[in-house]
């Protein structure tokens, strides 16, 4: 057999070089797809290494494009996946490419190249020479080992670990594609220090990063902001589907040159250029079965990818999805005390009650009763007085798309543009709701369960009796819209010393989340309404839950006339006085990002200094937002019949028979017919329409709050140092450098005022912030041996204010149970954290990795949900026209009156907290790939990660500082068999509980979700090289959601979603 010597630059270079082994040193390499032979040749001359491939071993064979910065080996293995080929270090820089035995190697599915984006970032510098400490390259397999599905895409998450000088994780496009992950969320809570958050009961799948909330981190597309279909809350993953998707990759460590606006990371959603993708087309048919609900619903992907030349390549790729799934839900939304009023008895639990005072007073934070002892406690003995059992329908589609293409006229020289799409239009979702309201004065509750005093040190009853209540009916429509569309422009022009690039970027992201109520509520009456049942909460275990509900005379729809007054603006009163309900909120968050950016990298070959990399960038944001809130006025009450209420097909199956002895019949509301019959309203001089039909309500605050303009424009410069040194023979590489933000805002908004004729005005606000902010990072990578790598580093990061947090002025809006306060945000400031992180990352094996990570974060103007007692429950609340207020047990009431009782007062805002909170963790992972096992063995592999998060401060209220939804210890285990035709994985991911507090309202106790494990699957077949079926499991133990308040035998809310399972054909042409 003839060698034909392949050399790097000269012959010279190929005999003569004296440099030591380049076997790991990190190189950028440019190579497009083309003949095995002169492809080679061009990685030897980037790479300064002589390659040996036989002819007859690389004729009628074809090289993958390699872009980006890794090591020698690694080029040459990308370069020559797919082909039969293996590689073999034959000299001290030379290299011999191989056709295996039989039986060897097989690389039979691609996994993507490092992504060229518009900008380099810290870890593709050029670094000093090599030393013989620098590790060893990261094989894909020992011989004889099938390399193809999740162990391919460990092995190449595992590559893109070692070749980043900071601290990130990562997962390949095949892991997408073969995880059983239901979206990219999902997908990414196998990464250690990302935990996925499953309160949106539309799959939104927003994420935590290293112990903070999703907001705080910063996601890209190939490196560059874009614009974020948001409202008020993290980026929507669930809204991304996964099959368009290259690799995601999880900065944790941030330099001067990566986008600023990431406090806890960057996720990087990265789609490969033009040019690095391998000729041919891919596809998928699959079909989703969800067991709540029994829906059936199918999907599809398809791609091609063509190279019109060697230095011309078009690509594209389309996923669509129908999406139907349901959660049911029971909720406890409030406790209240018992009274004398309304339970019989009432004297065997005046121990729980307090005296009243001497002047016929109580006590702030007592509960007083006439004849109360408080010889047990002085807060009464609590009942859940509202309960709720809801059925959440989603249904509608998704759809992502990305194309692009990639030209490169010359060997410097390169253009290239990338576009993305995805729209996520839940067109028919809504929500099943039955409500038991046991507040009134005239219900009678009967504890038929013994006092318990629970861990907040109040006394409850969990079960009861009870009779003459509101019942509510609701429907509530709910249609959600995330879209999003993004297209990259890149030109970068190359040699060996210089790098000259730049990047234009142009997005549009849209949110639309619309929700109408209509409600037929049926009050109690003097005379008593017939309704009676009984009640136990379960406290601790949902299988104890129980609730059964007679109506005598069964439901009615109220008959007219009906009352409308602008002091109820949500309700018309029927003679009888029932209720008719129309209430809701809609929000429409409109962003725009537009930016250009420019960098130049110099490359110098000395002792400590390998590069410098100065940029700059200008970036508009532009963020439009609406908000309104329904109102039942002008509705056309004379059509209002009994057809509204129609029997609930899906009650019979709530909670999949597993939530105890639940209410299995309630009647559901027929929305489409009740906006048939209500619509068109009549309007009076000055009402405002909303774009759902109905008429708005003036006096609630969403209207003032969330209709505004705000405009940002950022100015940003940077500079970075590449370095390369040694310490006693220990190489050492790096960067240090510093990113400069310049940020001017201006809102416009509505001021809600009320003149002084009584009516409600909404005034044109303007609001102005300018800030300056310099952030350094550096960030040592040293190779202490070559399988021992040893990473340390310091960066300060910023986080913006999410827009909607931006709302203008402070608002006070009724309910019917009290008043909501809306604190404004216009003044919220940007947060910052100073981070140090470490690691230490053993390569023990090929496929294997044993790593450490440690992280601190000292976070300061931290912005935080509001929680000082001053803001939540002022004992004096008369500026804003509520009066005194107390808190009781866990709710704050003023002494004003609502429907005879009360009013329970709600808060929420946000603010920045004064105080310094730190947030540190610690990351341990052990990845491990068997394949030096005998027999089937060899097929086994897998990994287990654990993360451990502590945050540590004091609010401003002395309490002690909590992140809400982020859980202290979070693991994750991985396992998996992959043979030639099948492959096995399973996984199971455990967080324990974490806190709600400050979501939104105020209790007077913490709200938590409790610890909760999950167990997903995958079973694939190959039928050949072209085609394979899978089967994806999630959910298989049945898990659920549980929130609790304070201690688990409070319960809050529980959550049922059910199993899914996906059977996927996957092809290629």
């Amino acid at each position: 057999m003839t060698l034909k010597l392949l050399c790097g630059t000269t012959a010279l270079t190929c005999f003569v070089s004296t440099a030591t082994p380049a076997l790991a040193q990190t190189r950028a390499f440019d190579v497009p797809a083309q003949p095995i032979a002169p492809g080679l040749i061009q990685i030897g001359k980037q790479a300064d290494v002589q390659i040996l491939v036989a002819r007859d071993v690389s004729a009628n064979k074809r090289g993958n494009a390699v872009h980006g910065a890794m090591t020698v080996p690694v080029a040459i293995e990308r370069f020559t996946r797919g082909a039969g080929l293996i590689t073999r270090q034959t000299g001290e820089h030379t290299y011999t490419v191989l056709a295996p035995k039989t039986g060897s190697i097989r690389q039979e599915v691609p996994s993507p190249a490092p992504v060229s984006v518009g900008k380099a970032t810290s870890d593709a510098r050029p670094q000093s020479p090599p030393t013989a400490n620098e590790p060893e390259a990261v094989e894909t397999a020992a011989a004889d080992i099938v390399v193809t599905g999740f162990r391919q895409s460990y092995i190449d998450a595992l590559k893109m670990k070692r070749d980043t000088i900071g601290i990130s994780d990562s997962i390949s496009s095949d892991g997408l594609g073969r995880f059983p992950d239901l979206n990219v969320g999902e997908a990414l809570q196998r990464i250690p220090g990302v935990q996925i958050n499953r309160e949106a009961a539309s799959r939104d799948a927003t994420i935590n990063l290293r112990g903070l909330p999703g907001t705080y981190a910063r996601y890209t597309i190939n490196g560059q902001a874009f614009a974020d279909p948001v409202l008020d809350g993290a980026t929507p993953l669930g809204a991304f589907n996964a099959d368009v998707f290259s690799a995601i990759a999880v900065r944790k460590t941030i330099s001067a040159t990566d986008q600023a606006g990431g406090l806890s990371g960057i996720v990087d959603l990265q789609v490969q250029p033009a040019l690095s993708r391998k000729d041919g087309g891919f596809f998928k048919l699959a079909g989703e079965y969800d067991t709540l609900g029994k829906y059936a619903t199918p999907s599809g992907t398809i791609g091609y990818n063509k190279h019109l030349s060697s230095d011309f390549a078009v690509f594209g790729v389309v996923a669509y999805k129908k999406e139907q799934f349901r959660r049911d839900s029971i909720f406890f939304n409030a406790y209240s005390p018992l009274s004398p009023a309304t339970t019989p008895g009432f004297a065997s639990f005046a121990d729980y009650y307090a005296p009243f005072n001497s002047n016929g007073t109580c006590t702030s934070g007592r509960v007083c009763a006439a004849n109360g002892t408080g010889a047990k406690g002085t807060t009464g003995v609590l009942y859940a007085s509202d309960q709720r059992q809801a059925i959440r329908f989603n249904k509608g589609s998704l759809l992502t798309a990305a194309g692009g293409a990639e030209w490169k006229p010359t060997n410097e020289l390169r253009f290239g543009v990338t576009g993305f799409y995805t729209r996520r239009n839940l067109e028919s979702s809504s929500t099943n709701l039955l409500e038991l309201d046991m507040r009134s004065a005239r219900a009678i509750i009967s504890p038929n369960t013994p006092v318990a005093v629970q861990g907040d040190g109040n006394a409850y009853v969990q079960g009861f009796n009870y009779s003459n209540i509101q019942i509510n009916d609701s429907v509530r429509s709910q249609p959600l819209v995330e879209q999003m569309w993004d297209i990259i422009g890149t030109a970068e022009w190359k040699n060996d010393v210089w790098r000259v690039s730049g990047t234009l970027t142009d997005s549009r992201g849209e949110n639309n989340a619309v929700e109408t109520q209509i409600d037929v509520r049926n009050l109690p009456t003097a005379a008593g309404n017939g309704t009676g049942g009984v009640f136990n909460s379960g406290g601790a275990n949902i299988g104890d839950y129980q609730l059964t509900l007679n109506r005598d005379p069964a439901v009615i729809v109220p008959s007219g006339p009906f009352t409308w007054t602008a002091g109820n603006q949500p309700t018309q009163v029927a003679a009888n006085g029932d209720q008719i309900v129309v209430a809701g909120s809609s929000a429409y968050g409109l962003n725009r990002v537009w930016a250009a950016q420019g960098e130049i990298e110099r490359k110098f070959d000395l002792p400590i200094l390998s590069g410098i990399t100065i940029g700059a960038r200008y970036q508009q944001d532009r963020y439009t937002s609406r908000g309104y809130r329904t109102s039942a006025k002008g509705v056309q009450t004379q059509n209002i019949d009994g057809k509204f209420l129609t029997d609930n097909p899906s009650a019979s199956s709530f909670f999949g028979g597993s939530g105890g002895s639940y209410l299995s019949k309630w009647p559901q509301l027929d929305y489409d017919y009740i906006v048939s019959r209500l619509q068109p309203v009549t309007t009076a001089t000055g009402d405002v329409v909303t774009p759902t039909g109905w008429i708005n309500d003036p006096t609630n605050s969403a209207y003032s709050l969330y209709n505004f303009q705000a405009r940002r424009n950022i100015f940003a410069a940077y500079a970075q140092a590449q370095l390369g040194f040694e310490v006693a023979g220990v190489p050492v590489k790096g960067y240090a450098g510093v990113h400069y933000e310049q940020t001017r805002q201006m809102i416009n908004a509505l001021s809600q005022q009320v003149t002084s004729g009584g009516a409600t005005a909404f005034v044109p606000t303007q609001f102005r912030q300018e800030y300056h902010d310099f952030l350094p990072s550096a960030f040592l990578s040293a190779n202490l041996t070559p399988k021992l790598v040893l990473r340390a580093g310091y960066n300060k990061a910023f986080v913006r204010p999410v827009f909607r947090t931006l709302t203008p002025t402070t608002t006070v809006s009724p309910n019917s149970t009290g008043y909501a306060i809306q604190y404004g945000g216009s003044d919220l400031k940007p947060y910052y954290a100073s981070s140090e992180d470490a690691s230490i990352e053993w390569y023990n094996r090929p496929g294997g990795v044993i790593s450490l990570a440690l992280y601190r974060k000292v976070i300061t103007n931290l912005i935080a949900p509001e929680n000082r007692q001053d803001k939540l429950c002022p004992s004096d609340a008369s500026a804003l026209g509520l009066g005194q207020l107390t808190t009781v047990g866990t709710t704050c009431f003023s002494n004003l009156l609502v429907a005879g009782n009360p009013a329970i007062i709600t808060a929420s805002g946000n603010y920045n907290q004064p105080n310094p909170i730190t947030v540190t963790g610690v990351e341990f992972t052990i990845q491990q790939d068997f394949n030096f096992l005998p027999g089937l063995l060899k097929n086994l592999g897998g990994q287990v990660n654990y993360s451990y998060t502590s945050i540590s401060g004091t609010n401003s209220n002395g309490s002690k500082a909590i992140l809400p939804g982020v859980s202290k210890n979070n693991v994750n285990v991985i396992g998996y068999y992959e043979s030639k035709n099948v492959g096995v994985r399973v996984v199971y991911t455990w967080r324990d509980q974490y806190s709600l507090t400050g979501a939104n309202s105020f209790t007077g106790g913490n709200s938590f979700v409790a610890t909760r494990g999950q167990i997903d699957s995958s079973l694939s077949f190959k039928f050949n090289e072209q085609y394979s079926l899978s089967l994806d499991a999630f959910n298989l133990n049945d898990a659920k959601r549980i929130q609790y308040q304070v201690v688990e035998g409070i319960p809050r809310q529980v959550d049922y979603d059910g199993r899914t399972f996906t059977l996927s054909f996957h092809g290629t042409f």
